[in-house]
């Protein structure tokens, strides 16, 4: 059985090894597919006077805001819609019923 040998293979007659330094890379990565360099541009845009994205400039979490290419639509998440726990109640103002069982416990409230 062949070992494998303890030196280093030389790259060719034409082309000699260079150690990759500081921000060689063997790959370069593409700016626009990086979603911090598309936000980074956005905010600059905005602070040369551009408009703002309706869809984003609520305020609101980026993950509550419905968009067409969720995997989840928006009204089946939870929180959408009456809770089957209150029966569409808001849980202060469900009742526990009889010796405090019910449909939430004490501490829920």
């Amino acid at each position: 059985m062949e070992s494998t040998p303890d030196a280093v293979s030389a790259a060719g007659e034409d082309e000699p090894m260079q150690p990759l330094r500081d921000e060689d890379a063997t790959t370069t990565a593409d700016p626009a597919a990086d979603p911090a360099q598309a936000e980074w541009e956005r905010t600059q845009a905005v602070d040369e006077g551009g408009e703002l994205d309706g869809a984003t400039a609520t305020g609101r979490d980026p993950d509550e805001i419905p968009d067409p290419d969720d995997e989840i639509p928006a009204e089946d998440l939870p929180g959408f819609g009456a809770q089957p726990e209150t029966q569409g109640d808001e849980p202060v103002s469900a009742e526990l019923g009889e010796d405090g069982q019910g449909d939430l416990a004490p501490e829920d409230l």
